[in-house]
């Protein structure tokens, strides 16, 4: 009999490492762009090559910093659903190796099917695990206009495109909460950040809920894709539920299949928690 090991938390961690690092990123970025006493753009003293002026004047530096802002949350999103297709790669590439152990999948329909789905887009990826293993995750209709927002910023720099369209808008559609206070009497308080200083007083009390909800953006033809931190944070968290699911109806194939499970302790090494290896 043959015996293969596949490691399911090191393939989750592929995911949760673009969750780590857009996060991380995006804390670096954004705290630098709104720190009214960091103006240091210049690249004179770690390049040979300049650019802009050593010298531009206040409002020009408040607008790069306000554009460096949009761009670290665009890339974020950009690496955030690049690494969760390749984590995609590597539970497909695990799936089709358990099936062919298990005779459930010939050979050469395995080396087919594994250079094909790399190629698919993350939307794509997550129909083709759902039919061909029965793995998937009840997140996965939202990965279809996240997707094409990454689209769009890659190959357009966020302008919406006629490709981007389904009918006169693209209508970006994420799951995400509010988390506020009601007080008795019904009144709602937000408890996002930031909070006042002085905290939030209630003076006839009240309780905290959190409500789950669609949060969707619509974007004409010519708009910029363009997202809050706390959007983007919501969808650090969708992509970690999203891994979790995945993972978990992988590990149910194999059980299907009759694949043995094995509990490892620590299987993840995490020395640099936003490394890429």
């Amino acid at each position: 009999m043959n015996h293969i090991a596949i490691n399911f938390d090191q393939i989750k961690d592929i995911a949760y490492r673009g969750v780590r690092r857009t996060a991380a990123f995006m804390g670096l970025g954004i705290n630098a762009a709104r720190d009214d006493q960091f103006k240091k753009y210049q690249l004179s003293n770690i390049s040979i090559v300049q650019i802009l002026p050593d010298k531009l004047d206040d409002n020009s530096i408040a607008h790069v910093k306000e554009e460096f802002e949009k761009w670290v949350i665009s890339d974020g999103l950009r690496e955030l659903v690049e690494s969760f297709g390749l984590f995609l790669d590597k539970v497909h590439a695990a799936c089709l190796l358990m099936a062919t152990n298990k005779k459930q999948m010939s050979n050469e329909d395995a080396e087919k099917f594994g250079p094909a789905f790399e190629w698919k887009g993350v939307e794509d990826k997550l129909g083709t695990l759902k039919i061909r293993f029965g793995v998937s995750s009840d997140k996965a209709k939202y990965f279809s206009s996240i997707n094409q927002a990454r689209n769009c910023i890659t190959h357009r720099r966020g302008n919406v495109g006629p490709e981007d369209l389904r009918g006169e808008t693209f209508r970006l559609i994420w799951w995400g909460f509010d988390i506020y206070a009601e007080t008795p009497s019904g009144e709602k308080h937000s408890l996002k950040p930031p909070m006042p200083e002085e905290g939030l007083i209630l003076k006839e009390g009240g309780k905290v809920m959190l409500q789950i909800k669609d949060r969707i953006i619509e974007y004409k033809i010519g708009d910029i894709v363009n997202l809050s931190p706390n959007d983007l944070g919501e969808i650090c968290y969708l992509v970690q539920l999203a891994t979790d699911d995945i993972v978990m109806t992988a590990q149910a194939y194999a059980k299907n299949i009759g694949i043995e499970e094995r509990k490892i302790e620590r299987s993840v090494e995490q020395i640099n928690p936003v490394d890429t290896e």
